[in-house]
């Protein structure tokens, strides 16, 4: 073979191995950003929407709201059985980056401030949380701080003066109104509510506003599940021995209700 036949093969023999070099660079650096970017990361260690994140199916699959009743003392079992309850539903049922956000409940129907303590997607172990954490020891650690958080709302709590007013239907509206992907709420409450709306102390309250008002937490369609656990304040006149009762059905209508205790 003369020397001038060994030059076309030896040019395609470096143009492939060009190719090759530049192919196998690309598929590392894509497979890299793919990875990179099926990562949750702090605050919330959420989903952000990334397509890697859609393809392979990790998305926010719904927000629970966590509503602390601040209007009356919770008993220290209370808080602590609350916080057993919560925690197990969490690890049990909750699905798998479902957003979790504390809520403690404002004194007053007309403060439409709901102040929060944090949100956070609910981590789980397994082969997809190896795929979308980093660090899923890390995560795990992280996420008990997050409880912790809750654990030190119900310790603010415990002894906590009563308040005027228990604006329950109302921050539960508010809630719902401001929060589009709400689905749930896990209510901690005697679930007593007691506002110019409607009293549980009075039996009296607005009866042409009321169905307006519990129409914004449930017409929405959005919110599917309520969980509470319940407070026995031992008010057999005003208070039923278990939740929900007739006026809570009638609000909450077409919304399905749960005790945690």
């Amino acid at each position: 073979m003369t020397m001038s036949g060994q030059k076309p093969w030896k040019v395609a023999r470096a143009i492939l191995v060009i190719v090759v070099s530049v192919a196998v660079i690309f598929g590392i650096g894509y497979q890299t950003w793919y990875t990179d970017q099926l990562r949750v990361r702090p605050p919330d260690y959420c989903p952000t929407g990334t397509w890697p994140q859609i393809r392979e199916g990790f998305e926010v699959p719904g927000h629970t709201a966590i509503l602390i009743d601040t209007s009356n003392e919770i008993p220290a079992e209370d808080a602590k059985l609350a916080f057993q309850r919560i925690d197990a539903w969490t690890r049990n049922s909750a699905p798998f980056l479902q957003r979790l956000s504390i809520f403690g409940l404002p004194e007053s129907a007309n403060d439409r401030v709901v102040r929060s303590f944090g949100s956070w997607c609910v981590p789980k172990d397994g082969t997809e949380a190896n795929r979308i954490y980093e660090n899923p020891v890390y995560v795990e650690a992280q996420f008990r701080r997050f409880l912790a958080t809750l654990q030190d709302v119900f310790r603010e709590l415990v002894g906590r003066e009563e308040s005027a007013r228990s604006p329950i239907v109302e921050t539960m509206a508010g809630l719902v109104q401001r929060n589009d992907d709400l689905d749930s709420i896990v209510l901690v409450s005697d679930m007593l509510q007691h506002t110019s709306l409607w009293s549980y102390y009075t039996m009296e309250g607005d009866t042409l506003s009321i169905p307006s008002e519990c129409g914004r937490v449930t017409e929405p369609g959005r919110l599917k599940t309520v969980y509470v656990y319940f407070i026995d304040r031992g008010l057999a006149e005003i208070q039923a021995p278990e939740w929900p009762d007739a006026w809570w059905r009638r609000c909450l209508s077409g919304v399905k209700t749960e005790m945690l205790n």
